[in-house]
């Protein structure tokens, strides 16, 4: 049994790891995977130029990309077309001004979606290949985006099942450059900069060569990436991805490393998805911020995939404190993942 804090290296954050809670009864659940599904004849994803008259800004098809004139109805794999209902906009660069005691910038950005093309087919059922191919558009929007002037941030994520924020069963992926760089993110940069300075280390080869000596939180690993259950996890079977040489940037992986992060994110969702029966599940790029300006503080950071399950909604002591409570062990969920099916 386990009660303590544990505090986070990277962002100093403290996560109570509280196995005894595992006990309190739960909730009863309102919302399931079936409460999103829709056929695909009523599917705005299925065929997004049809139903919303938009023309993809990025198209795919079985791994290659596609001119796509405008107007079409070519074939298709993976697509990005702009978010119907954007959490932000695209307008002018207007600088920062102050409300009072307040500073307040417009909501000026890119949002778009990564749709792949089977309807009933979530990350967790593809192969290697259909994963790669969302790697790569991935890649190349994020590069794209990350030109714009008005851009400081960069965010990739995925939502899976209601508990994670999904509300179309479609599977797909969202983009968002914002005007800021989050303050969670700047605390990890400013993080990893602290630690370097004190022992001369990079934080994070430091982090994944304390769990290769452990050898008690690997799901699986190959030639370049490493995938692992954090000692400070913040959400029952919390995973995350690292590539096991340090880039700060997720734009600068080489396209041939495309390949090996496919076959794990592939490997450890499938894992996941048996383990736990198909939960609910965010994954997000944690990458460094897109202006140069302030390189020398990005390259302390590494750049990884984050997967969070989701099985409940934040409490009283999460919101009061911002202190993230897990009633599983990361050892034990590292066994049960790195032992399931596969």
């Amino acid at each position: 049994m386990i009660n303590e804090f544990r505090q986070d290296v990277v962002s100093s954050d403290w996560v109570l790891i509280s196995t005894e809670r595992a006990k309190k009864p739960s909730p009863k659940e309102t919302t399931e995977h079936d409460q999103l599904y829709k056929d695909k004849e009523t599917c705005s994803f299925e065929d997004p130029q049809k139903s919303d008259h938009r023309d993809p800004l990025l198209v795919y098809n079985k791994g290659q990309k596609v001119v796509w004139e405008a107007g079409s109805t070519g074939e298709w794999t993976t697509q990005v077309v702009k978010n119907k209902y954007p959490a932000l906009k695209d307008g002018f660069c207007t600088p920062p001004r102050n409300i009072g005691p307040f500073l307040v910038t417009e909501g000026f950005g890119f949002h778009e979606l990564v749709i792949t093309r089977d309807h009933d087919k979530s990350f967790a059922q593809f192969t290697d290949e259909e994963t790669l191919e969302v790697l790569k558009v991935y890649k190349d929007r994020y590069n794209s985006i990350s030109q714009d002037e008005c851009g400081d941030y960069v965010l990739i994520f995925h939502n899976h099942g209601p508990l994670a924020g999904a509300s179309v069963y479609h599977n797909h992926s969202q983009i968002l450059s914002m005007p800021i760089i989050p303050p969670g993110i700047l605390k990890n940069i400013n993080g990893a900069k602290d630690f370097f300075e004190r022992t001369g280390e990079n934080v994070h080869e430091m982090l994944i060569r304390w769990e290769v000596e452990q050898n008690k939180r690997i799901i699986y690993e190959n030639e370049r990436f490493i995938a692992l259950c954090p000692f400070v996890s913040r959400t029952p079977y919390e995973m995350r991805v690292f590539p096991k040489k340090k880039s700060p940037s997720f734009g600068d992986t080489p396209d041939e490393d495309l390949g090996y992060l496919a076959e794990i994110l592939n490997k450890i969702l499938k894992k996941l998805h048996l383990a736990l029966n198909n939960p609910d599940y965010t994954f997000f790029i944690h990458t460094s911020p897109v202006k140069k300006d302030n390189s020398d503080l990005y390259n302390f950071y590494h750049w990884h995939i984050e997967i969070m399950p989701r099985f409940s909604i934040a409490a009283g002591l999460e919101l009061g404190t911002n202190v993230f409570v897990n009633t599983v062990d990361p050892d034990e969920a590292a066994k049960l993942l790195k032992e399931a099916g596969i």
